[in-house]
Order: structure tokens, then C-alpha cells, then sequence
């Protein structure tokens, strides 16, 4: 089935016209399909696309838009910046000026409010609701990313371009602009998330834990001896600590059984004699520069003792600890809510049901609208017209009316 191609019917040893070259597999298509599926899922599968999310409030994550037609001045002043959810990109703000924000964290829709008016999803908001307090606003917002502050995609870049979000700022990097080890670039498909370098300089607290992250490969041996030998020294005194910390624990835990006793006793409140528990923030003994690439399940190993989530929310990312925050946890719902709808899937299902020249049939007509809807659309970039859904729905009706203009026709094998 994966060598049927749309122009089938050529027998073997001979040779193909150039027609015949430039057709696809149906299983390319169904491929293709898939790859955009995906990606469509990755991005938008786990947020809801029917309901504003305004009346739920602030969503741990969920894709966003910046309307720059609604709100023009923030292109100028952020101030004036708002962002949109999934729902509302296609009921509120269809044929507008959207800029896409991938996902935000804790975010909830603007629509309703003051910022953009009456949201046509929330006929039940009467009015036009006070501003989201609690909505973080970065250049993203006026269609800038990075250090260089340039839109996405930059018309003035003729190379691919290949961008990070920070796990913290939520902005989006180019790597060259970022502060970052001679080996990134290697890491890319490697690591889980990215925290830029400004982030790691204003939460110094992290650096401690770049243990985690990935590190640069030291290529000569010679240069490697040293350090491995210094580890050597070091391995006894950092296996006391530890065997120190677990002691430390212990006690901390039986002191804690005997405050309470005590307090049933007493009735005093134990928390007048409990011992802080022991930080587990690893010491990092390598001063660290720049951003950092991150392991998977690198949160896992953050500490949460007292002192840590004071720290955390001191600096403003007690998110850090939440397992269901990351653009990764969050795309991998995404997918897994896509899979049981996927058209690939489906497709493939339908393909094996028929037979080969039913097949042929179905490949063929494929090829004959995908002809006519580049010709169609060619009249548009011509004339630089936006398409319109309408646009799209005039063409299937018009190849719905040749077809059955031709129903009932002789059909002829060439």
C-alpha cells in the first residue's frame, strides 16, 4: 500500500513522466496530516476551544493570542496589551490581528473586560469587567521575542530560526543571543526545558541545582584526570554529609513524635520546639554562567523545606514545584487527548478498507482538488487578499457541483 501512488498503473522497468514524479503516496498525505495534527494538538489539543476562559479564571496553562486590532496601542505600550483565549481567537477575534503566544501561565482571558469590551462567549457578563490583576504582560504581547526584540517570524531572517521559551520569564530566545555553553545547540532535542540567562542571574537560588542540568563534555582526557581525582578526595566527606543529613532527619523526626506526645501533655503548640528540616538544596561547588538546559523531571528534585518555599515565593516561582505546569506535561495532554480523534488514524483505517481500485479512484480525485485549490488560492496571493472561510466554503461547493454534474457520465481509461 505505501508504493501506491496517484498515478498508478505504470508497469515495472518502465520509466515515470515527470507528472507522475511530482505525485505523492496517499500515505504521504495521510502523513502529512498527521504531522499537522500533531502539532496542533502539541499547541492547542489540551485547552478548550469552545469556552472563554474568563469565567474560570486563571488557568494554569493554556494557548493565548494578542489581539493587535482591538488593542493597537500595544504595540506601543504594553499597558495596553491583552491576550485571548482559544475559544474567544475563534468567536470574538476571527479575521484579526492575532498574535500567537504558544502557552501562559496562570492567565485569564481578557475578552470581557475592560481591556477589550463585551465578550460575545459571556452573554451571561453583563457589563464590561474590571482588568485581570493577576495577568503578567511581556513583549510577547506586542509581537516581540528575545534580546533583539524581533517579531516571529522575522521577514528581515532569510536562515531558519530556532527559539526557546524560558521555563520561568515565558519569553522566547534565539540561541546566539542567549549567555549560554559552547555545546547548546547539542542539547536542544536533549533537554526538557530551558531558563534563560537573565532569569538564572535573578534567581541565584537555581544555580545551586545546575547539577541537574545538562553539562558541557570535556573532550580532553587529559584535562578530565584532574577532576576525577579531586572527586576521589572529596567522595568520603561528601558521603559523611549525607550520612549527617539522614542522621540529622532522623532525630528531626523523633524530636517531632515527642512534641507531640508532649503537646498532648502540656497542650502547648509543638511548632514553639520544632526543628526546621534540613535544607536538601544541593551546594554546587562550579560557579555557573549563563542560561540553563534542564534534564526531565529536573522539579522532582527541588527542595521544599521551609526555608526553600519561602525562597520560592520570595522570587516569585513557587509554579516550579507544580508537576502539571510545564509546556511539556501540558502538550503531552494535548496529544493524548487528540489520539482517539486523529484523522491519520482514521484514514488509515479507511484506506485498508477498500480495494486497490477504489484506492486509485480516491487518490486520484485527491490530486485533481488539491490541482484545482492551488489554482484557486493562486488568484488570492496575486492579488495579496486574505482567505476567508467563506472563501474556502465557495470552493467545496463548487467541486461539489462539478461532481455531481459528472454523475451518471461514461468514464474512460486512458
Amino acid at each position: 500500500m505505501s508504493d501506491l501512488k496517484a498515478t498508478a498503473g505504470v508497469p515495472e522497468g518502465e520509466e515515470a513522466n515527470p507528472l507522475e514524479q511530482s505525485t505523492i503516496t496517499m500515505l504521504d498525505v495521510l502523513e502529512q496530516e498527521k504531522e499537522l495534527e500533531d502539532e496542533y494538538a502539541a499547541v492547542l489539543g489540551a485547552s478548550d476551544e469552545k469556552s472563554c476562559t474568563y469565567v474560570k479564571g486563571a488557568i494554569g496553562r493554556q494557548a493565548l493570542y494578542s489581539c493587535l486590532t482591538c488593542c493597537p496601542e500595544a504595540r506601543e505600550d504594553l499597558a495596553k496589551a491583552a491576550g485571548v483565549c482559544l475559544a474567544c481567537s475563534y468567536r470574538c477575534h476571527e479575521h484579526h490581528e492575532l498574535v500567537e503566544l504558544y502557552t501562559k501561565r496562570n492567565f485569564r482571558c481578557d475578552c470581557p473586560t475592560q481591556r477589550l469590551g463585551k465578550c460575545s462567549l459571556n452573554p451571561q457578563v453583563e457589563g464590561v469587567q474590571p482588568r485581570n490583576d493577576g495577568n503578567l504582560y511581556n513583549q510577547n504581547f506586542q509581537g516581540l521575542y528575545c534580546k533583539c526584540k524581533r517579531p516571529y517570524p522575522d521577514p528581515d531572517r532569510t536562515l531558519e530560526e530556532v527559539m526557546l521559551q524560558c521555563a520561568i520569564c515565558e519569553d522566547w530566545y534565539h540561541l546566539p543571543h542567549m549567555k549560554a555553553p559552547g555545546s547548546s545547540e547539542k542539547w536542544l532535542d536533549a533537554c526538557s526545558e530551558m531558563i534563560c540567562d537573565g532569569c538564572m542571574e535573578a534567581k541565584p537560588f537555581l544555580r545551586d541545582y545546575t547539577g541537574l542540568a545538562l553539562q558541557p563534555v570535556v573532550e580532553d582526557s587529559k584535562e578530565a584526570k584532574p577532576e576525577a581525582e579531586d572527586s576521589k578526595e572529596d567522595r568520603p566527606e561528601a558521603e559523611d554529609s549525607q550520612l549527617k543529613n539522614e542522621l540529622d532527619r532522623s532525630i528531626c523526626d523523633i524530636m517531632k513524635v515527642a512534641e507531640g506526645e508532649s503537646q498532648a501533655e502540656e497542650g502547648e503548640p509543638s511548632q514553639k520546639r520544632r526543628k526546621l528540616e534540613d535544607c536538601r538544596r544541593p551546594k554546587t561547588t562550579k560557579e555557573h554562567q549563563g542560561a540553563a538546559f534542564w534534564t526531565n523531571d529536573w522539579r522532582k528534585s527541588l527542595c521544599q523545606c521551609p526555608e526553600c518555599l519561602s525562597l520560592y515565593k520570595e522570587h516569585g516561582v513557587e509554579f516550579l514545584l507544580d508537576a502539571e505546569d510545564s509546556a511539556k506535561t501540558y502538550e503531552e495532554r494535548g496529544m493524548k487527548r487528540a489520539e482517539e480523534n486523529s484523522s491519520y488514524e482514521q484514514g488509515i483505517r479507511a484506506l485498508a478498507s477498500i480495494d486497490r481500485t477504489q484506492q486509485i479512484d480516491a487518490i486520484t480525485e485527491y490530486n485533481r482538488m488539491k490541482d484545482k485549490l492551488k489554482e484557486y488560492l493562486q488568484a488570492f496571493a496575486a492579488s495579496k487578499k486574505v482567505v476567508t472561510e467563506e472563501d474556502i466554503n465557495r470552493f467545496f461547493a463548487g467541486m461539489r457541483n462539478e461532481n455531481n454534474a459528472n454523475l451518471g457520465q461514461p468514464y474512460f481509461c486512458r
